[in-house]
């Protein structure tokens, strides 16, 4: 998914998409996430929800997240680029890779969809 983020305070949630995200895949453990999240006007369709490791949801992730809706309230242009890395036939992404930029000055990261709280390799 790739595209400018745009705040959207009232967007709804699809809870039934966040229940089903990494079908038989999922674990115990996991979140129904966004790729994109709501308060970005992110999509509510089944596509832009992944099975999310608690800790990684409410971690590094939403973190940057946040620092993205900071950027976007101070009137910047946020730019994000995000690739999930799966495995064989898993419906369950191992890692996430976030390209993004703010103002033009681009960033990468590649989180692990694990315990780890979501932290990020690269800069």
């Amino acid at each position: 998914m790739s595209g400018t983020l745009t705040l959207n305070p009232d967007q709804a949630r699809s809870r039934s998409a966040q229940a089903a995200a990494g079908g038989t895949d999922r674990h115990s453990t996991d979140d129904g996430g966004h790729y994109v999240a709501v308060r970005f006007d992110g999509p509510t369709d089944s596509f832009n929800h992944f099975a999310q490791n608690a800790n990684f949801n409410r971690g590094g992730y939403r973190m940057l997240e946040s620092q993205w809706a900071k950027d976007a309230k101070q009137g910047n242009a946020v730019w994000v680029r995000i690739v999930p890395g799966y495995v064989g036939s898993s419906q369950r992404p191992r890692t996430i890779d976030v390209s993004f930029s703010v103002n033009g000055h681009t960033s990468e990261r590649e989180f692990t969809n694990s315990s780890s709280k979501g932290k990020s390799h690269g800069g």
